[in-house]
């Protein structure tokens, strides 16, 4: 009787089992950026600002739509997070002519980086829900009591 050792069969095999561990390595996949890495070291540019409810203007008109209602210095103002928390909200090019052409503060996230607190000078304490932050959006909910009636602001930014 002939041994399995010295059948052919049993060699492919040894010699199958032997490749099969082996894998080729892929190129490395680098870790998906945190929050904190998708928030700082650029600036923010806002691109969209409404409001819900509708919001009445000084001349009784209900309005939706903030950003179409800013003056055109207050558009392209730059808001900056950096890694040390601190942040900037700094005029844009076409700056307006009164006021502080910079608010310094400081940020932090919180809740899982699902929400979002800035305290500027003279501009205050603020505190937003997160609801998109990527490469190139950052866009924020926050809510404003005026008057009794709770405003909901979604703040939608680019990165510059």
């Amino acid at each position: 009787m002939k041994t399995l050792l010295n059948t052919p069969l049993l060699a492919a095999l040894l010699l199958a089992g032997t490749f099969a561990g082996c894998e080729k390595a892929g190129p490395e996949v680098a870790p998906a950026p945190s929050r904190t890495d998708l928030l700082t070291e650029k600036d923010w540019k806002l691109a969209a600002e409404t409001v819900s409810p509708a919001f009445p203007t000084e001349e009784g008109e209900l309005i939706t739509d903030v950003f179409a209602y800013m003056p055109e210095c207050d558009r392209d103002d730059l808001m900056h997070f950096d890694r040390a928390k601190t942040c900037a909200l700094r005029e844009g090019a076409s700056q307006c002519a009164s006021g502080p052409q910079q608010f310094a503060g400081t940020w932090a996230f919180e809740a899982d980086d699902t929400i979002l607190r800035t305290n500027l000078q003279t501009l205050g304490a603020s505190s937003f829900n997160v609801l998109r932050l990527s490469e190139t959006t950052l866009q924020l909910k926050g809510i404003r009591t005026i008057d009794g009636v709770d405003y909901t602001y979604v703040y939608t930014y680019a990165k510059q």
